[in-house]
């Protein structure tokens, strides 16, 4: 099956932290899992006025997370997308204020110059289980995202940081 792909508390409470302190009205979501995530997100947009674009390629997961999302009451300010991240990217128009990126592990690189590209200048790009490598996880899952930590860190464009909390988490400000 492979690894679970959902956020943890702590990784959801930063992101709806970062998405209320920047006051983001528009975000993108790769990856929804079970709408986790997607919830905190929605919360937090509720308050700032925003809304979310959120896309989930796996049609079981979609459906869950539909369900999620309305039991929660952030149906209202979450657009919810069954389509393929490495897809969706090329279709859609930025700028937006954050990127968490949760995608397919092997899309993180492929897809961060479309990320960069529809980040607003002062935005977010946020990646999730990035130090997969470090604790031992399977190279399929581990290397993708480690290219992808080499990729931002190296980028003049981007100032990144990554958080030792779940699995890893990568915040870059587009400068």
């Amino acid at each position: 099956m492979g690894i679970n792909p959902s956020i943890g508390i702590e990784v959801g409470k930063v992101v709806g932290l970062l998405t209320r302190s920047i006051n983001a009205k528009r975000v993108l979501e790769f990856g929804t899992c079970l709408g986790f995530s997607t919830i905190c997100i929605g919360e937090a947009l509720k308050e700032t006025g925003g809304r979310l674009i959120s896309v989930e390629k796996n049609i079981d997961m979609y459906e869950e997370t539909k369900k999620n999302i309305k039991l929660a009451g952030v149906s209202e300010v979450v657009e919810l997308i069954c389509g393929d991240a490495g897809k969706v990217i090329e279709e859609v128009k930025g700028p937006f204020d954050i990127i968490l990126q949760d995608s397919s592990k092997e899309l993180y690189t492929t897809m961060l110059e479309n990320c960069i590209d529809i980040t607003r200048k002062g935005g977010l790009i946020i990646a999730d289980d990035t130090l997969f490598k470090p604790m031992g996880m399977p190279a399929q899952y581990s290397v993708p995202v480690d290219k992808y930590n080499e990729k931002v860190f190296a980028d003049k464009r981007l100032y990144s940081i990554i958080l030792p909390i779940g699995d890893g988490v990568t915040i870059s400000m587009k400068l």
